[in-house]
């Protein structure tokens, strides 16, 4: 199978975004991307499959038999195991996903950033940077990146709020979210950013809630007046 990476790189190829496109439909252009990719991915681990099955067959690994049914019961537990692995796979590889396609388009539009960076905690993004962070961190904007809010969700709250930051953002792509969860990240600053469609749906009376569409057309640019003095 190609790398989460490669994968994401084609499914930027493949829809070839502009930068004004971006701008304009940030929103529109994650989801595509993320729907290009599952796609790609979907292709190749047909072929992968198919060819581990053919090589699994030729070393005997795999037992033929004269129908479909028995074939199933003789080889149940190596399919099993087979395709748990895959589903493992695939859910490690979403998350990987998410970040990679948010890294391209935060590049494509020329924000100047910093990954992966460890403040008190380690944070996905620090804009502009984090020399600029530890002149003015009240200037600057931090940001996380969870593709759902299962797991750990809250030691990343605390983490972010903990930056003191002046914005602090967890950016979602999940649409399980209740309130209880929005008003947990209000208790530390932590402004949530989710779907557009699903902001407007669900979310609109949340202050701390707001759409991708948003964050770049207006919390972004209006932050920048802040850390732009910075650089």
């Amino acid at each position: 199978m190609p790398s989460g990476k490669k994968l994401a790189k084609m499914a930027q190829r493949k829809c070839g975004f502009t930068s004004s496109q971006i701008k304009s439909s940030f929103n529109d252009c994650l989801k595509k991307l993320l729907e290009t990719e599952f796609k790609l991915y979907g292709q190749k681990e047909k072929e992968c499959s198919e060819k581990i099955i053919r090589e699994a067959e030729k070393f005997k690994l795999l037992k033929k038999t004269s129908s479909l049914t028995s074939s199933f019961k003789y080889n149940y537990q190596n399919i099993r195991d087979f395709f748990k692995s895959i589903s493992q796979s695939r859910m490690t590889r979403a998350g990987g996903s998410f970040e990679n396609h948010v890294k391209y388009l935060f590049e494509s539009l020329k924000y100047p950033f910093d990954s992966q960076t460890v403040l008190n905690g380690k944070v996905d993004y620090v804009i502009p940077n984090e020399k600029a962070f530890r002149k003015n961190r009240t200037a600057c904007v931090v940001i996380s990146i969870k593709r759902t809010l299962r797991e750990r969700w809250k030691q990343v709250v605390g983490e972010l709020a903990s930056t003191n930051a002046g914005k602090i953002y967890m950016m979602t792509a999940d649409e399980d979210i209740s309130p209880s969860k929005i008003n947990e990240m209000k208790k530390h600053n932590v402004n949530l950013v989710i779907w557009d469609e699903l902001k407007r749906k669900k979310f609109k009376k949340y202050y701390n809630v707001t759409g991708f569409s948003q964050f770049i057309k207006i919390d972004l640019p209006s932050s920048k007046k802040m850390w732009k003095q910075l650089l």
